[in-house]
């Protein structure tokens, strides 16, 4: 077994590209608090966090945003992003929402909110998105309890026809990854987060099928630790412009509309 850094941080910048803050209606957390939030954040060296409300994703998306913008206020070190259900939210409500707190990005969640990604349900939804230029991160979730299977056929086809609209995969792993790998050989526009994929040699096998630029550091914190995928990312050979593309470069292109 290769040596273990037991006192290790990160070289680079880290801005976290997956990242809950709130209390979840559904299980307990070591952390649900802005303020422990922080403080696991520096001790793991991460600087800057993407964050949402776990009722947002799993309950009510209008409340759990709300209740995300009075949790991180002040605090510069979070950077909101609004969760929405297109099969029962109201676009205009929405989008005057995102306006108002200057929100840089969106999450589906399609297994919890049970709708099929089709363009008959979404289609107003991504004109939308892609007239504000906003990157919508898909949670994968494809072992989830109370909620629809993932269709890999469907979001795909979706998203190959909306080549301008730029798409993250959040949280899939590995008993998934024979479909993920050949997604982002087909779909340029389309990212990987790669909070929970855990797999030999993940690092350079996402770039080899993508490319450095289309790999995400997250941590799907607090259900997930923060420190083992940046000990991982640091550990796969990198050059330093590579290290900071996915650990923070890649997230901030994204939000910066570039």
């Amino acid at each position: 077994m290769g040596k273990v850094d037991l006192h290790f941080q990160p070289t680079v910048p880290v801005f976290d590209g997956n990242m809950n803050l709130g209390r979840p209606h559904d299980r307990r957390v070591t952390v649900h608090t802005a303020e422990g939030t922080l403080e696991a954040m520096k001790k793991a060296g991460v600087g800057r966090a993407l964050v949402h409300h776990p009722h947002a994703a799993f309950r009510d998306s209008h409340d759990g945003n709300g209740w995300l913008m009075e949790l991180i206020e002040g605090e510069p070190a979070f950077v909101p992003q609004f969760v929405c259900n297109p099969s029962f939210d109201n676009l205009d409500e929405f989008a005057a929402e995102v306006k108002e707190y200057g929100v840089r990005s969106v999450r589906l969640v399609p297994t919890y909110h049970m709708y099929p990604f089709r363009d008959w349900v979404l289609g107003k939804w991504l004109e939308w998105f892609e007239d504000e230029d906003l990157p919508v991160w898909i949670q994968v979730d494809a072992d989830a309890a109370n909620s629809v299977p993932f269709d890999p056929s469907a979001v795909h086809d979706t998203i190959k026809d909306h080549p301008n609209l730029r798409f993250i995969l959040s949280e899939f792993n590995y008993q998934i990854a024979l479909w993920v790998y050949p997604f982002l050989r087909s779909l340029p526009n389309v990212y990987a987060e790669c909070s929970k994929f855990i797999s030999t040699n993940w690092v350079p096998e996402l770039i080899e099928v993508s490319s450095v630029d289309r790999v995400l550091y997250g941590s799907g914190f607090p259900t997930g630790p923060l420190a083992p995928q940046l000990y991982t990312i640091h550990r796969s050979g990198l050059s330093d412009e590579h290290l900071r593309a996915v650990c923070s470069g890649n997230l901030e292109r994204l939000l910066n509309g570039a």
